[in-house]
């Protein structure tokens, strides 16, 4: 006989509950540390003759010169300029890399489940961009063939975006080892051979991706100084839903001094070794949002070669390489839903929790992989819930009482790691299920609560706690 169709709620202690549609059995619920980077350049805002106002980098002595009217230089945007207001400097940033190590092994695919990750995706005739803001990248090199979009050179102002360095190739071979080919790398230059760009050439790459077609920007780089101008061109990129994930740098420092690393808004990510530790250079914070491996990662280099270099920088693209396998298996996904999956699957490390050290932890896909229950593709995905208190217990309200043959099953998991949870049907109201977690829980971290329906739906809602 067929089973009567059943409603079910999960509810707060507190009252506040959640609903969703039924079904058999349906459910409500970087650089060198010591290196200070200096900058010769302003960027102004200035308005021409004709009243159009424009931002503009111009180097400080110029600067002065035309405040002290004997500019002579008549190509300078301010030689005729009507207005000249200064906005800030224009600072630089420099790429996030430790010094090249001989190293000849590289782990980090197999650590955070790319080799899983990789055969169990469903093929998809789905593209994927991801830009990588750097260097540039040496296009021609054969691990690279067919992985690339038209890219610009930022610098040079032309559409040859070869790297000057090295740096930009071994983030983009990264990227190629974590993804299958439909995932396209847009390679833009905005630094020199010494690894050092503005802030002004930054801004004008990142625009550059989000006009033409990114879908994520990575930004393996760091810099001391807070740019307005910089948060706001990053706004831009998360207005257009382009996910932007960055290095936190290898100053051994907090992440609140340097920039994009402190950025709240954007994907923020510390290194491991191969003993997931956090490496002994990379920064912390309270912006590090996950961690991932940056300590002798082998990956492509200039003139067809490869070769082994550690950095926050080498961790950011194993994140934004896991983004773009996230985004291909569905296209659908927004800036919010791609964050919570990259936090959601972890490996807790260090404090409980979220930490600054780890943040949510080092990112491991391959239970997502292996098991595609778990994905959000085979589970209906409930509305989140924030500032839970640590004491909560969870109850599941059914609209009818539960017979012996209805079977449910409740899981709660934080990252990867299954939590000790005691369940059981309320004697006084046999249509509860009341969901008790055997400690509590941590304060400011991300849970999931799966409950599985035989012959039913199956159902995820995450939940963050709040402080104590």
């Amino acid at each position: 006989m067929k089973k009567a169709m059943i409603s079910i709620w999960i509810i707060f202690l507190t009252g506040l509950f959640l609903t969703v549609p039924t079904a058999d059995l349906a459910l409500a619920t970087s650089g060198d540390p010591d290196v200070n980077e200096e900058t010769d350049r302003v960027l102004v805002k200035v308005t021409d003759n004709e009243g159009n106002e424009f931002v503009e980098s111009v180097l400080t002595e110029e600067l002065g010169q035309a405040e002290e009217d004997f500019l002579s230089d008549e190509s300078s945007v301010l030689y005729e300029a009507q207005e000249v207001e200064t906005l800030e400097p224009d600072f630089r940033r420099y790429i996030a890399i430790q010094p090249v190590s001989t190293e000849t092994m590289s782990w980090g695919t197999e650590r955070i489940g790319i080799t899983e990750l990789k055969s169990k995706t469903a093929p998809s005739n789905e593209r994927v961009i991801v830009a990588v803001i750097d260097t540039g990248v040496d296009y021609t090199h054969p691990f690279l063939k067919g992985r690339m979009v038209q890219g610009y050179d930022v610098v040079a102002d032309d559409t040859d975006p070869m790297d000057v360095h090295f740096h930009g190739t071994h983030v983009a071979g990264i990227i190629a080892d974590t993804t299958p080919a439909n995932v396209k790398i847009m390679p833009i230059r905005v630094m020199d051979e010494e690894g050092r760009g503005y802030d002004s050439d930054i801004a004008k790459g990142i625009r550059y991706a989000v006009d033409n077609g990114a879908d994520i920007i990575n930004m393996s780089f760091v810099g001391q100084g807070y740019s307005q101008y910089l948060a706001d061109t990053i706004q831009y990129a998360l207005s257009n839903n382009v996910l932007v994930i960055a290095a936190a740098g290898n100053e051994k420092a907090d992440t609140s001094d340097y920039y994009p690393a402190s950025e709240q808004k954007i994907i923020v990510v510390s290194a491991t070794d191969n003993n997931d530790r956090i490496a002994q250079f990379s920064n912390t914070g309270s912006s590090i949002d996950v961690s991932a491996p940056g300590v002798d990662i082998v990956s492509t280099i200039p003139q067809r070669k490869f070769g082994s270099a550690s950095g926050t920088s080498m961790a950011a693209p194993y994140v934004s390489g896991v983004a773009a396998m996230l985004k291909m298996d569905d296209p659908s996904r927004e800036i919010p839903e791609l964050e919570r999956l990259l936090k959601v699957y972890v490996d807790d490390r260090g404090t409980i929790g979220w930490d600054p050290l780890y943040g949510e932890g080092i990112i491991n896909f391959t239970e997502y992989a292996n098991n595609p229950a778990n994905g959000a593709t085979e589970f209906i995905q409930l509305p989140e819930v924030h500032d839970v208190p640590l004491d909560k217990v969870w109850s599941i309200k059914f609209n009818r009482e539960l017979l012996e043959q209805d079977i449910v099953n409740v899981k709660l998991l934080q990252g990867t790691n299954e939590i000790p949870i005691q369940t059981a049907v309320n004697p006084q109201n046999k249509e509860i299920i009341t969901t008790t977690p055997l400690t509590p829980f941590k304060p400011n971290s991300s849970y999931r609560l799966l409950i599985k329906i035989e012959n039913g739906e199956n159902y995820e809602m995450v939940f963050t706690t709040g402080y104590k």
